[in-house]
Parts: structure tokens; C-alpha cells; sequence
């Protein structure tokens, strides 16, 4: 996947194959010509006025607020330019993401998305913050974290900003019993690895948004946030184990450093996992 512009991105890159993420802190700059094929949204972190124009089209300037995304138009050939320094942060989710999101909701030649200009939506502001954060510790939580994200912003996308209206998503139910024990069993079986969105919906035999919304009807709980709470649920017992230090306990459990381990253990235990085995 090539960049979205010149200047390099602050932080590390995603670890999803599929959703390209960059934080930019970017000066002004003249008239860029842009074509992108995917869709690209920008979520902008401080106030900016942008300049836009399709082709040789008038020039509109876009007042935009912290918090706010920008749709960038797909296959078409846009100008644009910033007057003062922007603090951006870029996302480009692609077609395969929307038309799995799609795959039982959408014909083909339905899936196109409003190019709607400036989006506010307490949704979507309430991902993106949270993708920056992650971006911003490295990417500590994992492939997982950001496929869930992925696919809530496909479904956001497909369900608030396409053309036409999806169908509801068919049945109301949960996984059926013998399909969550499966997906189970295989969380435990790869409790020490970055498993992804995918590995846990084949196993269920759905689609990706099909399972994570069957899932979090099954466990009331999303799929990275039951692996988080099955990695500290198995961290707990290996803590009574004093020849494993603390960092070898993460590890054994996925997590890849021990800062996020004792973050996470202590934001749902109460204590930090030395604290807590100093307690056993």
C-alpha cells in the first residue's frame, strides 16, 4: 500500500494487512491533484479550513473541527490545499472490507458510498479517537483490535453513508451454541499469538460482520474484548507461578510488552499483576 502523502507518519504502521492508518502533523501546502481508488477518510485532531475543488471545478473552503472526518472522493481527481498546519489522522478502508461488510446486505453495483464532505458523527469519532490511541502505543492491543475497528467502520460506512439503504442484518440471535464453543476453544488454543478478525469468523463460519455482531450478542462483549478478558482470566493463574516473571506471564499470554500487560491486567483486576501476585 503506497502513502497518502510525501511526509513520513508519525508512529508505527498498522499491523492490518487491509486498513491503512497514518497520523500526520502536516504544513501548509499549494494545490495537490489527488485520485484515490479506495475509500479514504481524514479525522482531523485540531481546527482546519481546507481547500477543495474537483478537477477545474469553483473552489470551496471546508471549515473543519476537531473530532470531524473528511470523505475524500473515490475515483475522481480532486484538488486540495491547507493554508496553516493540520494534525491529521488518515485512514483508507478498502472495497474488500466494505463488500465483506456488504457481502449479505448489498448487491454489488449498490455499494457506493455519499461523498459527503464533512462528517460528524459521534460514531465514527468515537473509533477513530480510539484507533489513534492504539496507534499511538504502538499497536500494543494487536491485530485483533484493529480488525474489529475495520470492520465497525465498514458497517458505519455501509449502514449511515451509502447510497442506498442495506438490508437489516438477518436474525437476531447469537452464535449458535456449538459455533461460539468452537470459536472458544480456539482463543484458548492461540492465547499467545495476534490472531485476527478473520481466523475467529472462519472458525464460525460467518462473514465478518455476521460474527461480530452474533458474537457480541452471544458474550455481550466484542471479540478482542473477550480475548482480553480470557488473556487476564489465564494470566492470573500463571502469576501463582513464581519461577515466571511477570513480563514471561504477558508474554505467555499474548500481550507484547509488559507495560500493556500491566495496564490492561490493572484496569481490570484493580491492581497491577506484581501488586496482584503479592496477594495470592
Amino acid at each position: 500500500m503506497q502513502p497518502m502523502f510525501d511526509a513520513a507518519p508519525i508512529g508505527p504502521l498498522s499491523p492490518s494487512s487491509s486498513l491503512l492508518v497514518e497520523r500526520r502533523d502536516l504544513e501548509p501546502i499549494s494545490w495537490q491533484s489527488h485520485l484515490h481508488e479506495d475509500q479514504l477518510l481524514h479525522f482531523f485532531m485540531k481546527p482546519a479550513v481546507i481547500g477543495f475543488s474537483l478537477r477545474d471545478a469553483v473552489v470551496t473552503k471546508i471549515p473543519v473541527a476537531p473530532g470531524q472526518a473528511v470523505f475524500c472522493p473515490r475515483k475522481e481527481w480532486h484538488n486540495i490545499r491547507w493554508d496553516e498546519g493540520i494534525s491529521v489522522l488518515s485512514i483508507r478502508i478498502p472495497d474488500s472490507a466494505l463488500m465483506e461488510a456488504a457481502r449479505e446486505r448489498l448487491t454489488d453495483r449498490s455499494l457506493e458510498i455519499v461523498p459527503t464532505n464533512v462528517v460528524t458523527d459521534d460514531r465514527l469519532t468515537h473509533l477513530l479517537y480510539a484507533l489513534d490511541g492504539e496507534r499511538a502505543r504502538g499497536y500494543s492491543a494487536g491485530k485483533l483490535f484493529v480488525d474489529c475497528i475495520e470492520s465497525a467502520l465498514a458497517n458505519i460506512l455501509l449502514t449511515s453513508f451509502n447510497t442506498f439503504a442495506p438490508r437489516s442484518v438477518l436474525g437476531k440471535g447469537g452464535l449458535a451454541p456449538h459455533a461460539l464453543r468452537r470459536v472458544v476453544e480456539f482463543m484458548h488454543a492461540n492465547i499467545d499469538k495476534q490472531i485476527g478478525l478473520k481466523d475467529l469468523a472462519d472458525c464460525a463460519g460467518l462473514s465478518l460482520s455476521h460474527f461480530s455482531f452474533r458474537f457480541r450478542v452471544s458474550t455481550n462483549q466484542s471479540p478482542h474484548q473477550y480475548m482480553l478478558r480470557l488473556r487476564i482470566e489465564r494470566s492470573k493463574e500463571l502469576l501463582a507461578d513464581s519461577r515466571l516473571s511477570v513480563l514471561d506471564v504477558g508474554l505467555e499470554v499474548g500481550f507484547r510488552n509488559q507495560q500493556h500487560f500491566a495496564t490492561v491486567f490493572r484496569n481490570s483486576v484493580g491492581v497491577p499483576p506484581s501488586v496482584y501476585r503479592t496477594q495470592l
